[in-house]
Formats: C-alpha cells, sequence, structure tokens
C-alpha cells in the first residue's frame, strides 16, 4: 500500500513538472488552445463593466492571533482568500504523512480558496464557502479558522453589482447537491484532468465534481461574473486559485442571459 501510494505521489509530481498541475505563467498548457479561439470577456465588455480583483490584505501565520483578530476584521462578502503553506510542509505532510490533499499546496502557489460570504443558514455572521477533499462544497468554517494557513485576500470591485439572490441560491444549491457521494469532489478536475460546469445558468446547471476554485468560479459566474482565465471552459486544464485572483472578467446580468439562451 505504502509503494502504490508512494507510485502515486511521485506521478502527480511528475505532472506538475508538465502542463496540467501547474498554474505558472510560463508554462505551456493544453488549455491554451482551447482559449485561444475563444474572445476574452473583459476584452469585449463596455469599460464600466471590466473587472479585476485587488489586493486586500494578507496574514502570515507568524503574526499571531492577535493580527489575524485585526486581519479579518478587514474581510468583505465577496472577498477571496488565496491561501499557501510552505513547501517543505506541504512536502512533509504529502510525501511522509500520505495526506494526498497537499498536493495542490506542494506544487502551486496557493493550495486552495475560499469566497467570503453570509452564512447561508442566517446567522448573519461571515463564512467561508469552497469545496474541500474530505468536506465537499460547504460553508463550514468561520473567518476565524484562517488562523492555519498563510494567505492573501483579494476584492472585486463594485462588488454591489453582483446578483447577491443568485450567488446564495448557488451557495444553497451547491452544499445541497454537492454532499451526495456522487458530487463530492472531483479528484480528476484536482490534477487538472476535467473540470464541472463552469457556467451554470439555471439551477440544473449546479452540479457536484467540484474543487475549490471551480466552485468559487461557478458561483460567481452564476451571480453575474465571467472570468478571462475560465472562458473556454476547459477539461484539460487545472483551474487554481491563482488563475482566478489574477483573472481580469466582466459583469454581465446572468437573469437576462439565461432568458436568452436556447431551450
Amino acid at each position: 500500500m505504502r509503494l502504490c501510494f508512494q507510485v502515486l505521489i511521485l506521478s502527480l509530481l511528475a505532472l506538475s513538472s508538465g502542463c496540467l498541475i501547474s498554474d505558472k505563467a510560463i508554462v505551456p498548457k493544453p488549455s491554451w488552445l482551447q482559449r485561444a479561439f475563444v474572445p476574452r470577456p473583459s476584452r469585449l465588455a463596455d469599460p464600466v463593466d471590466r473587472l479585476s480583483f485587488e489586493p486586500v490584505t494578507s496574514y502570515r501565520r507568524h503574526m499571531g492571533k492577535a493580527v489575524l483578530s485585526e486581519k479579518i476584521k478587514l474581510l468583505k462578502e465577496g472577498d477571496l482568500v488565496a491561501a499557501s503553506l510552505g513547501k517543505i510542509e506541504s512536502s512533509h505532510n504529502l510525501i511522509v504523512n500520505r495526506r494526498i490533499n497537499y498536493i495542490a499546496y506542494t506544487v502551486l502557489d496557493y493550495g486552495h480558496l475560499d469566497i467570503v460570504v453570509y452564512d447561508p443558514k442566517g446567522s448573519g455572521e461571515k463564512v467561508l464557502f469552497t469545496c474541500q477533499s474530505f468536506e465537499g462544497v460547504n460553508a463550514k468554517r468561520h473567518l476565524q479558522n484562517l488562523d492555519n494557513r498563510d494567505w492573501d485576500a483579494f476584492r472585486i470591485p463594485n462588488w454591489q453589482r453582483v446578483d447577491k439572490n443568485r450567488l446564495y441560491e448557488f451557495i444553497r444549491t451547491g452544499i445541497e447537491k454537492g454532499q451526495s457521494k456522487d458530487a463530492f469532489y472531483d479528484n480528476f478536475s484536482a490534477i487538472g484532468l476535467r473540470n464541472a460546469n463552469l457556467k451554470p445558468r439555471t439551477k440544473d446547471d449546479i452540479g457536484g465534481g467540484y474543487i475549490c476554485s471551480t466552485a468559487v468560479v461557478s458561483a460567481l459566474y452564476y451571480s453575474g461574473v465571467e472570468l478571462d482565465n475560465m472562458r473556454s471552459s476547459s477539461y484539460i486544464d487545472l483551474v487554481s486559485p491563482k488563475q482566478v485572483v489574477t483573472s481580469k472578467g466582466r459583469f454581465f446580468k446572468p437573469a437576462i442571459l439565461s432568458e436568452e439562451s436556447p431551450d
């Protein structure tokens, strides 16, 4: 069993040095060819509808919990939180402790992505919406739980343009559907071999098979934010947290788009 696990890890690390598990701009990816024939949404949009993510704040674990308390006060609804770990720490957890969920932290700049939202259960507290290896799609974690990772937070200006009703409809539906065994967490997406539906238009389009970043991207699209880096909905592509927070994009009206779509 241990040998099989080591072979699996070596295979994944080999992939990471190639063109699938990587978020480096200089590394060629199959998805580049797919994207080449799809116009960037931000270029087609009117200037007033264009968007990009702006850095908000950062936290490093050595700063301590007192600093964390001040940092999380700066976080608002819609902020994206991209987390990382030191490469030695994540590699040790991956190889020695055989914790496969640390592969992303080992090979990517950011290993996890959350979006700050209000508790869909109605408590009024800010929570973190995401998809995790052993939890599926969820909004269980609170901002205070951000103490065990280093992270950077990013914000979309003009967040008020997002359709909040559709955002929370996606979150509630995603949590409900994403807890089933068949739609839990997609390990093939995690290594860049396929992706969930990144452009859901109706509740029926909201399924499972997400990873942290695709859950966030799909929630944003459903509520009126289309990102350039995911414009082709590529199947042979890893949608990494870094790809998301460094992407430009556009605001659009998702309800109108759904009405205009063919039956």
